[in-house]
């Protein structure tokens, strides 16, 4: 069951990468880097190999840790790998701005 489970998430973070749904915004002058995952209904904000705001992360891998991560953390795992992903330079000054707008995503 596992197994099947990890094998589906593998499957779906290689369809978001393939389709270039991973996206990583460079904050400039300060070189910030944030990543963003498309998902099904949403843009999710991801930490690498640490964090994501989707909700199967929340709740199967923080409340009931019955999975170690989800699709977006690993679909932004191989498209760092692979280099297939999307690449946006913006000012330091839209960081906040940006911030928001993927909180929103969230809610």
């Amino acid at each position: 069951m596992i197994e099947e489970e990890n094998s589906k998430k593998l499957e779906k973070a290689i369809k978001v990468v393939e389709s270039l749904s991973v996206k990583k915004y460079i904050f400039k002058p300060s070189n910030r880097i944030i990543w963003i995952v498309v998902g099904k209904e949403k843009e999710y904000f991801v930490i690498p190999n640490m964090y994501c705001q989707c909700n199967e992360f929340y709740i199967n891998v923080v409340v009931r840790r019955k999975s170690k991560t989800c699709y977006h953390i690993l679909a932004q795992l191989i498209a760092e790998k692979t280099g297939k992903y999307e690449v946006y330079e913006v000012a330091d000054g839209d960081y906040k701005r940006l911030i928001n707008e993927w909180k929103k995503e969230s809610i």
